[in-house]
């Protein structure tokens, strides 16, 4: 029977997250990686074949982490509720896990990753499909017609502009005033509200 393995492939990417975070996605080298959890590289490197592998891994389980949130918010059966949560959660997500919103809101994906592993093309794609599908289905509920433009202004709305309104505060670590959060559920109620003037 073989052994344990003595880290986990969390344990890896936590450690690579750190990494990132202190010293940017340069610093995350197996030898790094490995300095921090006592281990080899080679036990990297068993883990994960490639350092794409390990930083496209990374970059997805911090997206999924952050999307689980904003879907749970958008399944909320009131509308109106579903939207303070969605913003709610950005501003909660961000504050509470720290690395991560630095990965995700001050690099592009090109940054960690120079060539995207085919064999994560999948997983991305479904990532990126449940989301527009939750959003489809928010649409519909809040104004019971969909179309391309109104889920574009319900997605302005809902994630792009709370993702733009915490992220300009984390290059220094900072956190977002008091007032923005109020100023973001604000807004995003005028705009939605504004998507189909002319219905009820």
């Amino acid at each position: 029977m073989g052994r344990k393995p003595q880290y986990s492939a969390d344990d890896i990417l936590d450690a690579a997250l750190g990494l990132v975070a202190a010293g940017g996605p340069s610093a995350a080298t197996a030898t790094a990686i490995g300095r921090v959890l006592g281990a080899p590289s080679g036990s990297i490197y068993h883990r994960f074949p490639s350092r794409d592998e390990l930083m496209a891994r990374l970059w997805l389980r911090s997206i999924a982490r952050y999307q689980d949130g904003v879907l749970a918010a958008l399944a909320l059966p009131d509308a109106d509720d579903a939207l303070a949560a969605a913003i709610d959660h950005a501003f909660d997500w961000t504050a509470s896990n720290h690395n991560e919103a630095l990965l995700l809101l001050q690099y592009e994906k090109a940054d960690l990753v120079a060539h995207w592993p085919d064999t994560l093309a999948t997983e991305l794609k479904s990532l990126n499909s449940r989301v527009r599908k939750t959003l489809r289905e928010y649409t519909d509920r809040r104004y019971g017609k969909v179309t391309t433009e109104r889920i574009d202004k319900v997605m302005f709305a809902l994630i792009d502009m709370p993702y733009a309104a915490v992220r300009r505060h984390l290059p220094d670590k900072g956190e977002p005033a008091p007032w923005l959060r109020e100023f973001v559920h604000t807004s995003a109620h005028a705009l939605l509200a504004r998507a189909c003037p002319n219905e009820p």
